[in-house]
């Protein structure tokens, strides 16, 4: 009896050991977990809601978790203030700038807070984080308010459905519409339009394409156009061509000047055939002797033809003209 007492005795003492050593390893985990035997450093961060952060959250630092919400308490009506336990290796890391911003762990995870470094010029320039150091904050976009911006557009998206109930409903009632789908005139006029307009673009390109090769052929000098505004000869016989009209224009200008200068003489020739009247009447009775001395002329002319005594003349001439002529 005493044996198996005492053998009893022994395994209740290990049984007592496992136990305890199982409890330690535990608590050393769960401590661990929690940090609890590690250094800790304690910094601050004012926010005006929590959004149901608790004692024992996580803070994570780039997704990483680096210590515990140790305290959180009210300051005024408007300022919550919520201590965090920080792990000490993890100093190097936290700056005064350092953003703290309260987030969520997953989509319905736990409230936690997010270290996010400061970027930009002023990241590595401000000082490490120091105990009792209060961190600026980001105030998170909070539930009620995604929720009041998706009220109001639902309340868009219902009056929005509700107009183009009615648009839809005028729509089915209204036979012009339905008309003017069904119309098939309609659309070959449409599509007549649409083939115009692409003859009609069409058209200008190949004008334009024209118009650039004539503009090369001008700038090459081919054609008359190119003759014209390129050929550097031409263009000089032409100003030789200017200065003669130019000086023949001064030549006849001089000659006019001449001839206003002779009719204003009185004692000129051409001041006496303009305006002597006199001289214009015995002009024209000199032309009317002229002629009525040519008239009797021919009439004695003709009597002379007719005389007896030089008829025989006048045949033999005209027999000589006839032959001259045949040959």
């Amino acid at each position: 009896m005493p044996q198996a007492t005492t053998g009893n005795n022994i395994r209740l003492g290990l049984f007592v050991a496992a136990g305890l050593g199982c409890l330690l390893a535990i608590l050393f985990l769960l401590g661990r977990r929690q940090s609890v035997f590690s250094q800790k450093i304690v910094v601050r961060a004012d926010f005006r809601n929590v959004s149901g952060l608790i004692p024992g959250n996580n803070v994570r630092l780039g997704g990483i978790t680096v210590g515990i919400i140790k305290k959180i308490r009210i300051i005024n009506d408007t300022t919550v203030r919520v201590e965090m336990s920080l792990d000490r290796d993890v100093r190097p890391f936290v700056h005064r700038n350092t953003i703290a911003a309260i987030g969520t762990d997953g989509l319905v995870g736990n409230t936690i807070v997010n270290l996010t470094a400061a970027r930009g010029a002023a990241a590595g320039a401000s000082p490490l984080v120091s105990p009792g150091d209060i961190l600026p904050t980001r105030n998170p976009v909070g539930i009620d308010a995604m929720l009041g911006t998706l009220d109001v557009s639902n309340k868009n998206l219902v009056a929005i459905t509700r107009d183009l109930r009615l648009i839809t409903g005028r729509l089915s009632e209204e036979n012009a519409f339905w008309k003017l789908l069904d119309d098939e005139q309609l659309a070959q006029n449409v599509r007549k339009s649409m083939q115009n307009t692409a003859a009609a673009a069409g058209q200008l390109n190949q004008a334009a394409h024209d118009v650039q090769l004539l503009t090369h052929g001008v700038r090459a000098g081919g054609g008359p156009a190119g003759y014209l505004f390129t050929d550097t000869a031409f263009a000089g016989r032409f100003g030789h061509a200017a200065q003669q009209l130019a000086g023949t224009s001064d030549t006849l200008a001089a000659t006019l000047a001449v001839l206003k200068r002779q009719v204003q003489t009185v004692d000129g020739p051409l001041h006496t055939l303009l305006t002597d009247t006199a001289l214009s009447r015995q002009l024209r009775q000199s032309a009317t002797n002229v002629a009525q001395g040519t008239a009797s002329f021919h009439q004695n002319m003709d009597a002379l033809q007719h005389n007896f005594l030089l008829r025989g003349y006048f045949r033999r001439q005209a027999k000589k003209q006839a032959r001259a002529a045949g040959m």
